[in-house]
């Protein structure tokens, strides 16, 4: 029985330790943000290694309005071996924006949006050359 209670008290305290970095990685992340922004939305990626394939391996959707700024600002974790990356494509399944330069090979901790059509945007995130990593990415609007 004592065996089974340190088992369970041993994952609560793993739990509540993970809940904890990802929520400091989420802190210092805003941290980096406009002080104008307004903080809309978040995401938590976390991907293991995987051999690069063209496609992002995180993926969601967000709605944009026409005619607003919005800012994506990309934060890895220091035991990521890779950097996160962002591609957003609209409808169509058009890139429209992207924080990976393929010409110059530079990541952009934050890139910015103007949306020019509302509506529905695919937002996919992954780490470079498909390896390993942790990350957090927060969309915000600049005012």
């Amino acid at each position: 029985m004592k065996k089974y209670l340190f088992i369970v008290f041993f994952l609560i305290s793993v739990s509540f330790t993970l809940y904890g970095q990802r929520d400091h990685l989420v802190n210092k992340c805003i941290l980096c943000t406009d002080s104008t922004a307004k903080y809309l939305k978040d995401f938590t990626i976390q991907l293991g290694e995987n051999y690069p394939q063209g496609e992002f391996r995180f993926k969601a959707t967000l709605s944009l309005r026409k005619k607003t700024k919005y800012r994506f600002t990309m934060c890895t974790a220091d035991d990521s071996k890779g950097q996160l990356i962002l591609n957003l494509r609209d409808r169509t399944n058009k890139t429209v924006l992207t924080s990976y330069d393929q010409n110059s090979g530079s990541i952009y901790p934050y890139v910015d949006f103007i949306c020019k059509k509302s509506g529905i945007y695919h937002v996919g995130f992954d780490f470079t050359n498909g390896q390993s990593g942790s990350g957090v990415s927060i969309v915000s609007m600049i005012q």
